[in-house]
Order: C-alpha cells, then sequence, then structure tokens
C-alpha cells in the first residue's frame, strides 16, 4: 500500500508530481511541458498583480487588497517551485515510509493505517 495517494494524485493534477504509471520517456516529457506550461500559467498570473501594484493603486485600501492577492500568488508560486526541485527527495521520501521500520507489522498497526486511509479518501 503506498503512502500519501490522495495528496501525491492532487499534485499530479497540479503538475507538481509525475504519475507513477507514467514511465516511458514519451510520456515523461509530456508531463514535463505540462508542468513547465503551470508553472510559466502561474508566473503569468502573478506579473499583472505586480504591475497593477506599480502602475494603478491610488489609495491604501487598493494597494492592500492587490498585494494581499499577489503575496498569495507569490507564495504560491515558491511552493510549486520547491516542490518541483524536490521530488527526489520527496519520493525518497514517501519510499522510506513503506520499508521496514515504518512499515505496519502487527494486525492492529495495519486496522490503524487502514482506518486513516478510509479517512482520507
Amino acid at each position: 500500500m503506498r503512502v500519501m495517494q490522495v495528496p501525491l494524485k492532487i499534485l499530479t493534477m497540479a503538475g507538481c508530481w509525475p504519475p507513477v504509471s507514467w514511465s516511458s520517456l514519451c510520456k515523461q516529457a509530456v508531463y514535463n511541458a505540462y508542468t513547465i506550461f503551470i508553472t510559466l500559467l502561474l508566473f503569468t498570473f502573478m506579473l499583472p498583480q505586480l504591475m497593477d501594484i506599480i502602475l494603478n493603486v491610488d489609495n491604501p485600501d487598493e494597494f492592500t487588497d492587490t498585494l494581499y492577492i499577489m503575496l498569495a500568488m507569490v507564495i504560491a508560486c515558491c511552493k510549486m517551485l520547491s516542490l518541483v526541485m524536490n521530488r527526489k527527495n520527496i519520493k525518497i521520501l514517501t519510499d522510506a515510509l513503506i520499508e521496514k521500520p515504518f512499515r505496519p507489522l502487527e494486525p492492529d498497526e495495519i486496522e490503524i493505517q487502514q482506518k486513516f486511509g478510509n479517512i482520507i479518501q
């Protein structure tokens, strides 16, 4: 049983985590292009907000509203870049969670893992 299935599926749709089943070079290239497209889309959405702060802000209320939204976009861009740059480390961590010291061995541990796995789904 894989750990963190639901979050990794969400990250796959967001362009941050390549699907495990896509092992061929062609599929990997397509997914890398998708990741680049999503990242550029996110950065492209942030640029007009920065320009709006510089060019169109007339009063402090508009400035704070636009800055608040732009900061959220900056944080989203930083998170996306961090996830993409640390893919290998995250894969090592998820693989380590299913190996011997962390794998549930006793029936009670397996029951607890299945219980919380069902709650997540």
